[in-house]
């Protein structure tokens, strides 16, 4: 008998140890499985999803590239101008892509029937992108015919562009710039246009690169009550920028009293807007319907365009625009 037990003994270890081993198999199984699951779910969130159709967007502010090339000479510059500014960029595209034989001018070819029908509007492929969150567009094109290829017509019909500044720039072996990009501007009245840039065939990125340094020289937008210039933090918008064209030779607004909380004053112009519905406070500079400038020494709730902050006091502000009507100077200088 006590052999007996001893040998029951030996054999319920025996067990106990083969069903901790396999026990620790089957937990390293099972926490193997989990690493590679967490590996792969991390690997998941961190790599970026890419697709070929999409048109990558940024924050407000920022600058997209819209360009049509049918020969390749224009999307050169295009893709200059979007490494100079790392900007973002767009190529339209025709739904019935343009052959050779299309572009043959004066043998009745596509083109020439094109640009001589007004309401000729070429189909896009593709979607469009969405220029909600940009700021300043460039759009670049082939002269045809002296003007803007149709295609660029239907592309402004079908996107909204209002409140956005919008540089037209060209490609031609001759022709001038001319009247292509005014044409355009009927096609988007909301967007503050800057004049259109006619380039060689061939242009150099240095030269790309001069030009769009020579645009960056702009002048600094500069507000006065009296004699004393205040400091202010001008939003970077198109509205501010049509603002300082329209200071460049200075003008003076004559300010009324309204509400105890606000002067205001029309701009005898109307600037782009993009009106939000906004809670003022004391020193915000804000654009009203589009033609009158309004500075604020209190609060008020309503639908405007942000232009800037004057960097004074609450008390500062009630002082300076709460005793009667003022007159205002700006300059961009």
């Amino acid at each position: 008998m006590d052999k007996h037990k001893t040998f029951g003994k030996k054999q319920y270890l025996v067990l106990f140890i083969v069903a901790a081993l396999i026990l620790s198999a089957f937990t390293g199984c099972t926490t193997q499985k989990q690493i590679e699951t967490e590996s792969t779910n991390n690997k998941s969130t961190t790599e970026p999803l890419t697709t070929s159709e999409t048109v990558p967007t940024t924050e407000k502010g920022s600058v997209i590239v819209i360009y049509f090339s049918r020969t390749g000479h224009t999307k050169p510059l295009a893709e200059y101008i979007k490494d100079e500014l790392e900007a973002d960029i767009f190529e339209i595209e025709a739904k019935i892509p343009y052959t050779d034989d299309d572009i043959k001018y004066y043998t009745d070819c596509r083109a020439d029937r094109e640009q001589k029908d007004p309401s000729a509007r070429p189909e896009i492929a593709g979607d469009l992108p969405d220029l909600s969150k940009y700021d300043t567009i460039y759009i670049g094109y082939p002269i045809w015919h002296g003007q803007a290829p149709k295609i660029i017509y239907t592309f402004l019909e079908s996107v909204n562009v209002s409140g956005k500044t919008l540089i037209p720039f060209c490609t031609s072996a001759s022709s001038p710039v001319g009247s292509s990009a005014e044409n355009l501007h009927p096609l988007a009245q909301n967007a503050v246009w800057k004049d259109g840039t006619r380039f060689a065939i061939g242009t150099s990125r240095e030269e790309i690169k001069e030009w769009l340094n020579s645009m960056n020289t702009q002048c600094e937008l500069k507000l006065y009550i009296g004699e004393n210039e205040l400091s202010v933090n001008w939003m970077n918008n198109s509205s501010v920028e049509a603002l300082k064209e329209l200071a460049k030779g200075g003008i003076t607004i004559q300010m009324s009293m309204y509400g105890g909380f606000e002067q205001v004053g029309p701009l005898n112009a109307t600037l782009p807007t993009d009106d939000k519905q906004t809670t003022t406070d004391y020193g915000d500079i804000v654009l009203y319907s589009g033609n009158q400038i309004v500075i604020f020494y209190g609060s008020n709730s309503w639908s405007y365009t942000r232009l800037g902050h004057i960097n004074l006091s609450r008390y500062e502000m009630i002082d300076l625009l709460s005793n009667g009507d003022v007159n205002i100077t700006l300059r961009c200088e």
